[in-house]
């Protein structure tokens, strides 16, 4: 009777420290960013009597729309084991050993993607103490940040094509505005596609003839987070667009004519250049020609003395009638 005692007592002490043992999660559900960095973690009870060799980890994730678990991340026996670690976590998952003794069990996960997304089981066993476990959730968003903005114009029908274009998740719906809040519902064309990333490549357009006085934009919202992005299109672009169809229209024709003006301009210098030297060739061939013919009717010694005032002038011109 009085050997049984002392066993009872131990077994009780021991069932009381496996109930303290327990493990809780100051934070039930996170959110991380497409792209970015997400620690997450669960607390449990140490003392001053802990050794890592007796504490086992482990990080199991179980996808919102899979039944299966993924391991994430293993710590067997105070040391690092990763066999069996999913090939999507390989690399990107690692777990904060120096936060082990003060009681914190931080999961680390780089580069989130969109398939992180679902519920993660923190399990943590001690040897001597107990096991306990807790869940956490984890979303995976994707702002709808940067949007692309074109404008472009329908000379055919004197209309603005409005056009703004963003990737995201989940998947947004957009809204066209004008300058006095007020939604334009007509001729938008909004669609969309998955790129191989899951994320949604959406593409809205609005086509609407222009008002000079107005300016117009596009908001992306998305329901489930609650978040809106906006892009405004500058009033002076939509204006030079609107212009753009009637000052085509005078500088072409402008071009052209002022094109023909010079082409006649060469032409008319070229010929009349042309036929001023043919005129001076010959009058310079009829000149000898003029002198000789004159010369007969003279005598020798008038011959002679108009002959040496040639000479001296040197120039056949002036002899010339």
């Amino acid at each position: 009777m009085f050997r049984i005692l002392p066993i009872l007592i131990l077994e009780v002490q021991l069932y009381l420290i496996r109930a303290f043992f327990t493990v809780e999660v100051p934070q039930l559900r996170y959110i991380a960013e497409y792209g970015s960095n997400v620690t997450m973690e669960c607390r449990f009870p140490v003392d001053d009597q802990l050794n890592l060799k007796d504490l086992s980890v482990s990080w199991e994730q179980k996808e919102l729309k899979e039944q299966k678990s993924k391991e994430v991340y293993t710590l067997q026996n105070g040391e690092e084991d990763l066999k069996s670690q999913h090939r999507d976590y390989r690399g990107r998952a690692t777990l904060l050993r120096d936060k082990l003794n003060l009681g914190y069990s931080v999961l680390q996960i780089t580069s989130i993607k969109l398939m992180d997304a679902g519920s993660y089981l923190c399990l943590i066993r001690d040897s001597y103490r107990g096991a306990d476990y807790k869940y956490i959730t984890l979303e995976v968003k994707a702002s709808y940040t940067r949007i692309n903005g074109q404008i472009m114009s329908e000379p055919a029908e004197e209309e603005l094509v409005l056009s703004c274009q963003s990737e995201g998740f989940p998947l947004a719906e957009v809204f066209w505005q004008n300058e006095k809040n007020l939604k334009v519902n007509v001729s938008v064309n909004t669609t969309y596609t998955l790129t191989t990333e899951g994320l949604y490549n959406v593409t809205s357009m609005l086509t609407f003839k222009p008002n000079a006085s107005e300016n117009y934009s596009c908001t992306f919202w998305t329901k489930e987070l609650n978040e809106e992005t906006s892009y405004i299109f500058p009033l002076a672009l939509q204006t030079s667009v609107t212009g753009k169809k009637s000052l085509n229209l005078f500088i072409i024709p402008t071009c052209v004519i002022a094109i023909v003006l010079i082409s006649a301009l060469i032409i008319f210098l070229k010929r009349t250049s042309l036929t001023k030297l043919h005129a001076k060739k010959d009058k310079k061939r009829k000149c000898p020609q003029l002198q000789k013919e004159d010369n007969r009717h003279l005598n020798s010694e008038t011959k002679d003395l108009i002959m040496t005032k040639v000479t001296d002038s040197r120039d056949c011109i002036d002899v010339c009638p």
